[in-house]
């Protein structure tokens, strides 16, 4: 049976460059290289923590601070239409981190099947030991930081290898897929090779496999519907052809 594409998201044919073409072009690939630079940042930087590289809280005030504030400066004195697509990307990662921790929250609180090491992780960030603080520095990492991120480095790569003109099945599965490889299993990685890191985080049990990653199937699914509802309008802010053509895609799809 023959996928279509949805006939709201503009053929490889019709993208249109911005008006301001070469100067726009030029600043765009360094524009999102430093947005992939930041996206990634927060979850490396809890990898670099449980395996004793650098601390976060070093990581955070030294770099993901800075590169974040350098960015929101150019955002507001020096706009792209690139940022219109990583404010999207925040957003629907924000969003899907909140349908994701709806499940995770309840198998913590509520069913008692695994522990919650958000705030120990946020005592990480803060350099503390108080366990409210950790929680409340814990959860903005999570949503602004590992959430938000994960979602503006999905959004970039998904336009940049032309999911815009792909069928909704091929989307969500192109989500879901990034949401366990290499998210999910950086973060089993992580827990299982890192000295003491089940210790630090969780324990790797076929309860707490089993959990997480039905919860970063959930948020690969929910950050691909976000990524369908929004793709027609950010497609139009892309800057360059995609790296997989549109005829392609959808030959590919066919049978």
């Amino acid at each position: 049976m023959s996928h279509i594409v949805d006939s709201t998201v503009p053929d490889e044919q019709d993208h249109v460059l911005p008006a301001t073409g070469t100067v726009r072009h030029h600043w765009a690939f360094t524009r999102i290289g430093l947005y992939l630079l930041l996206a990634s940042l927060p979850l490396l930087a809890i990898s670099a923590q449980v395996f004793g590289v650098v601390s976060m809280n070093a990581t955070g005030a030294l770099v993901i601070i800075p590169l974040a504030a350098i960015l929101v400066v150019l955002c507001v004195f020096a706009p792209h239409p690139v940022d219109r697509i990583v404010g999207h990307g925040l957003f629907w990662g924000m969003f899907a981190c909140l349908v994701y921790d709806v499940f995770r929250l309840d198998t913590v609180y509520l069913l008692g099947l695994w522990g919650d090491f958000i705030p120990r992780m946020g005592t990480w960030v803060h350099a503390g030991s108080d366990p409210r603080t950790g929680a409340i520095v814990g959860y903005l990492w999570r949503y602004l930081g590992d959430g938000g991120g994960i979602g503006i480095a999905f959004f970039l790569l998904a336009l940049a290898f032309g999911l815009q003109h792909r069928s909704r099945r091929t989307v969500l599965v192109a989500f879901v897929t990034f949401a366990v490889a290499p998210v999910w299993a950086g973060l089993i990685g992580t827990v299982a090779f890192s000295p003491g890191g089940q210790q630090k985080m969780f324990p790797l049990t076929p309860t707490t496999i089993t959990l997480s990653l039905i919860g970063h199937l959930i948020f690969g699914l929910v950050l691909g519907l976000g990524f369908l509802r929004a793709r027609a309008r950010l497609a139009r802010h892309w800057p360059w052809r995609p790296l997989l053509p549109a005829r392609l895609a959808t030959a590919a799809e066919t049978p």
